[in-house]
């Protein structure tokens, strides 16, 4: 049985992979400061840390809560922490935000996997680290997608996942081990409850599906974590339906 541990397990990619993996008979160790969407009895198989990552001092006390598992196979980076301004526009950026922003999407990243590395290394463990990126850290966004529709793509967003995936590999030449590996994901847009015309523009430049739903995302992330992808290291896999084409 593989043991998984989810960061942002209560959000909408985390949930799903937490479900997905519950039921591929792993083991989750799903981690958050709220469980809202978990209403079902907890099952032998899922240990829940409530936990706010937002907190630099509670990466220790996360090692500390995992430190007696015999192995953790995969980590799944799921956390997608906002501050009240994210969302405005190019032209209301400011210093204050920005600062606050990248340090949230990018500086706890990096912080976290510093205390992961050195959690694994100590314990001598194998396992596969999967982050989470996005079509928008390899291409700009399509503005005329959300003209007119009071919707904003922020530049800290295209920033910050384009970070993850220099992050990634740079890790992966950095760890240089063949028990620890770390590659990511970038997936197209998300299905939550967007404007109807900014749907419909979207799946325009797309292939088929257009705007994709979490599950979309749960088999290569398992492939990742899975044997079956050892050689696979500090890569970025697409899962768009041909959106950045």
């Amino acid at each position: 049985m593989k043991t998984i541990l989810i960061l942002g397990a209560n959000g909408r990619i985390g949930f799903e992979l937490s479900k997905f993996f519950l039921n591929e008979n792993c083991k989750i160790i799903a981690v958050d400061k709220s469980f809202s969407q978990f209403k079902y009895k907890d099952p032998s198989n899922l240990l829940r840390i409530k936990i706010d990552l937002s907190k630099e001092k509670n990466f220790n006390l996360l090692i500390k809560k995992i430190s007696n598992q015999k192995k953790i196979d995969g980590v799944v980076y799921c956390l997608y922490p906002k501050t009240k301004s994210w969302g405005t526009s190019f032209e209301k950026v400011n210093e204050k935000h920005l600062k606050e922003n990248l340090y949230f999407q990018l500086g706890k990243k990096i912080l976290f996997l510093k205390n992961i590395y050195d959690f694994f290394k100590k314990k001598k463990m194998k396992s596969s680290i999967v982050m989470l990126s996005s079509i928008q850290g390899i291409r700009a966004p399509k503005f005329e997608h959300y003209k007119d529709l009071n919707m904003h793509s922020p530049i800290e967003y295209s920033a910050s996942k384009a970070g993850i995936i220099s992050i990634t590999e740079y890790l992966a030449k950095y760890i240089n081990n063949k028990d620890l590996r770390i590659n990511c994901i970038s997936p197209g847009g998300i299905l939550d409850n967007q404007k109807k015309e900014f749907i419909r523009r979207y799946k325009k430049a797309c292939i088929s599906k257009g705007m994709l739903e979490s599950k979309d995302l749960c088999a290569t992330v398992m492939f990742l974590i899975s044997a079956d992808s050892n050689y696979i290291r500090g890569q970025n896999i697409v899962i768009d339906d041909g959106w950045s084409l």
